[in-house]
């Protein structure tokens, strides 16, 4: 198992279906610990991100679920990456990312699942986890 880290809110979004984008492609398949970097993107950066519908997008779920998986430095769910894809103009509103440059390249994950958050220092790009990581996974 491999994990990465994601700055909030995107990282939680991942729980809400979020199809992920990132500016490299990977090889990789198979299961991704998803975790919350310690530090959140700027609200400004956020609307830059995602345009100003996406954000309203994000802001109306945020106020309409749970955010114990929002916490900062956590690992906070397990997805399986099962695709790499160039992203394109109807990713916009799964990705929660206004195409607003090129290339991204959307990461497409399924079962993505909450886990019980525990405190994980990440990285930005891939790190594979040893078994005591692996053994503090506690699916919700």
């Amino acid at each position: 198992m491999k994990a990465l880290t994601w700055k909030q809110p995107y990282g939680w979004l991942m729980l809400h279906g979020k199809i992920e984008t990132r500016t490299w492609d990977t090889k990789y398949r198979g299961p991704v610990l998803i975790c919350a970097a310690t530090k959140s993107y700027p609200l400004d950066d956020i609307i830059r991100i995602s345009g100003r519908k996406n954000f309203d997008r994000i802001i109306d779920l945020m106020a309409s679920t749970d955010k114990k998986h929002f916490q900062p430095g956590c690992a906070i769910a397990v997805g399986e990456l099962v695709e790499t894809r160039q992203m394109c103009y109807n990713d916009q509103e799964p990705s929660f990312v206004e195409l607003f440059y090129s290339p991204l390249v959307c990461h497409i994950y399924e079962n993505v699942r909450a886990i019980e958050p525990f405190p994980f220092k990440g990285a930005r790009r891939w790190k594979n986890l040893d078994q005591d990581t692996i053994n503090k996974i506690k699916y919700l």
